[in-house]
């Protein structure tokens, strides 16, 4: 029996061996076992044409390796106390440490490191945040002048712009201050626009700030293209993105064909797209910085919209599936019957039981007393009742089931 069952193995290893590109059916004690010796089935496997439609890729995602910006330059250190450091050798500085000779303040390397490397590590938070993704089909670019950008809260407290950090959008009602610096010979275009809050279009973004021929770093002498707008992200629709894009212009351009109408509110005549936008004056402008925060709905958002914009505010919910329950059985075994049956009720008809049986309690002029200990007037009140009833009180005293939001 052993002999037979090792030949058996033998023959099959054989013949696994013997077709390396095929999917082999090999008969084990508990039935048959699929050796998967490459690739997969036909009907789950994807031809490299389907790949490329499933992920929907354009003319605008094909770039994702094309440095459109600056090509990268690392910033020399300027201490040479950290640069002497840096350059021992782990041994050495080991040995430093261990005798107590090396005395640094870490805090002077951790800004030499980021001024270093910040150039890169800029370009991964705009890819982690979708930057690039979203605003230029994917090509990346360094940023290479730090955006000092700030919200005036009150006269004594302003709100700075990181690189994804939160703020409301009742603090965005004022023009932001922007700083960097630039020589005052030089031009530049500053671009604010929002990649998640298009109402119709998920690709398409709506253009909050656009000012244009900058010279140096004075935005207020620039060429106002597109008045500023509050940020509005409507309700339900989770935590919005707004990019600010600092781009190097090399010589001045005409900007006719982007200008808005002053004081232009009309959504439509603000729907951008800053690819669109880059590729029309790529030959003249560079884009040399970035930065961005996130907001969520707050209550100044309806001012804009009835205000502002002139509309209704639009609001979304989330339209939760239909829970699925097997057909209902006239005799369930082995079930609590009243939780059962529940499952087959209207939603609406056990939120109106439940509102129901709370008004029972809640007088409209006399505040409700606080039983001490509820569990135990339960069971006194509920003696020798069945235990399907006494459940279910026990669920509306602790909050649990239908009474836990009650």
């Amino acid at each position: 029996m052993a002999a037979s069952m090792a030949k058996h193995l033998t023959n099959t290893v054989a013949i696994v061996n013997s077709c390396p590109h095929r999917l082999v059916s090999v008969r084990y004690a508990t039935g048959l076992r699929r050796s998967k010796r490459k690739g997969k089935l036909p009907e789950f496997a994807k031809s490299f044409e389907q790949k490329i439609a499933d992920l929907k890729l354009t003319s605008q995602t094909k770039g994702s390796s094309v440095n459109i910006g600056f090509p990268l330059t690392k910033t020399p250190l300027k201490d040479s106390q950290i640069r002497a450091v840096i350059r021992k050798n782990k041994t050495e500085l080991q040995a430093l440490v261990e005798d107590g000779k090396l005395s640094i303040d870490l805090d002077k390397v951790d800004d030499a490191s980021w001024e270093t490397n910040k150039k890169e590590h800029l370009r991964r938070l705009g890819e982690h945040f979708g930057v690039f993704r979203d605003l230029f089909g994917g090509a990346y670019f360094y940023p290479h002048i730090d955006l000092d950008i700030s919200y005036d809260i009150s006269e004594e407290e302003e709100l700075p712009v990181y690189h994804g950090n939160l703020i409301e959008p009742s603090q965005t009602a004022r023009v932001p201050s922007v700083q960097y610096e630039a020589d005052s010979q030089s031009l530049w275009t500053l671009l604010m626009t929002a990649p998640d809050s298009h109402l119709q279009d998920n690709n398409a973004e709506y253009l909050h700030w656009l000012v244009g021929n900058i010279p140096g770093n004075d935005i207020n002498k620039g060429e106002l293209l597109c008045d500023y707008l509050q940020v509005f992200p409507v309700k339900g629709t989770g935590f919005h993105r707004y990019v600010f894009i600092l781009f190097k212009q090399e010589r001045k351009i005409d900007f006719k064909e982007d200008r808005l109408a002053p004081d232009s509110v009309s959504l439509r005549e603000r729907t951008f797209s800053t690819f669109d936008f880059y590729k029309k004056h790529q030959d003249h402008m560079t884009p040399a910085g970035f930065c961005l925060f996130q907001s969520e709905h707050d209550e100044s958002v309806r001012d804009v919209f009835w205000n502002k914009l002139g509309m209704k505010e639009p609001s979304f919910e989330f339209v939760f599936p239909v829970p699925y329950h097997p057909r209902q059985r006239k005799f369930p075994h082995r079930q609590p019957f009243n939780l059962y049956l529940d499952r087959y009720r209207d939603i609406k008809d056990i939120d109106e039981e439940v509102l129901r049986e709370k008004l029972k309690t809640v007088h409209p002029f006399r505040q409700q007393e606080e039983i001490k200990y509820p569990m135990y007037q339960l069971k006194q009140e509920y003696k020798g009742n069945p235990m399907w009833l006494k459940v279910k009180k026990k669920n509306a005293v602790r909050k649990l089931m239908h009474w836990e939001d009650s």
